[in-house]
């Protein structure tokens, strides 16, 4: 499923949120991270941990550093280290049964779940990755309820939404899943995946103008989306917008999607030009002369 990727890291958002700018290491790795310079914060991440080993957040991060690489068993050696010293740290359970689910241990990970939503029954964070593992197991009926839960911990949940709206397509509801989808996008503008769910149930039920104005919003959350790209193109096409569908399919091209199919595309795309400047181009009729 499309959001499982950005819910490991969404902890470890938190933590680096509202650090303190004291000029310490961890402030330091905050600061490397968020300039992208992750090698730099990864050595200091490591000096946090040795200062300050009662600290479960140094580590934590840079165990999300090490799970993004791929880096699992670092990883998952980190997370089991802070919960020596922290046996209820919310997050570090959480991050560990995302692991355990990937090497296709779910009845562990199911319980790594349920002991991060023991040990923070506030944050709506933890309720969400549980409602997603049971969305993408296939039990709906489960994970609605956990999605519910939890919105009532905190009601701007943009996860939580997304979680709902996906169950509601699921089920054939495209009115509920387009207002879910709407709410996660309400409190999370930069929800690509909910935009490009909306634009499709819009396109389902014939709104095309809503679909392609969804689908360029999608394009400027991110612009290396080639799918995303080829969609809105194929949307324009179907309403004669040519120039604008021949943009499309040439981001499209640029960014991953197959030649052949962009070619195919725009060949019909660049026929209709051809007519439309031949149309213009043809003398007007004067009529017949007396």
């Amino acid at each position: 499923m499309a959001k499982s990727s950005s819910l490991i890291f969404l902890a470890a958002c938190l933590l680096l949120a509202g650090c303190a700018s004291s000029g310490g290491p961890y402030e330091r790795a905050v600061e490397q991270y968020g300039r992208g310079h992750i090698d730099e914060s990864v050595s200091q991440y490591r000096q946090a941990a040795r200062e300050t080993p009662l600290d479960p957040r140094p580590k934590f991060n840079l165990a999300v550093i090490y799970q993004d690489e791929g880096r699992l068993d670092e990883a998952e050696k980190l997370y089991r280290q802070i919960l020596e010293k922290h046996s209820d740290y919310s997050p570090a359970w959480a991050n560990i049964a995302s692991i355990q689910e990937r090497r296709g241990r779910a009845v562990e990970a199911e319980k790594s779940y349920r002991r991060a939503l023991e040990a923070d029954r506030d944050n709506p964070w933890t309720a969400s990755q549980f409602g997603f593992f049971l969305l993408r197991a296939g039990r709906l009926d489960e994970a609605g309820p956990v999605f519910e839960q939890a919105l009532k911990r905190g009601a701007k949940c943009s996860n939580a939404w997304f979680g709902l709206g996906e169950i509601a397509e699921k089920k054939g509801d495209s009115r509920a899943a387009l207002k879910n989808y709407g709410r996660a996008l309400l409190y999370n503008p930069s929800d690509i995946e909910a935009c490009v769910r909306s634009a499709q149930l819009r396109a389902d039920t014939g709104d095309r103008d809503s679909a392609i104005g969804l689908l360029q919003r999608a394009v400027k959350i991110d612009s290396r989306r080639g799918d995303v790209h080829f969609r809105l193109g194929r949307l324009l096409s179907e309403q004669g917008r040519w120039k604008e569908a021949e943009r499309a399919f040439e981001q499209a091209a640029k960014n991953g999607v197959p030649k052949a199919d962009c070619d195919r595309e725009l060949s019909v795309v660049y026929a209709k030009l051809a007519e439309e400047a031949a149309g213009k181009s043809d003398p007007p009729d004067m009529g017949t002369p007396n």
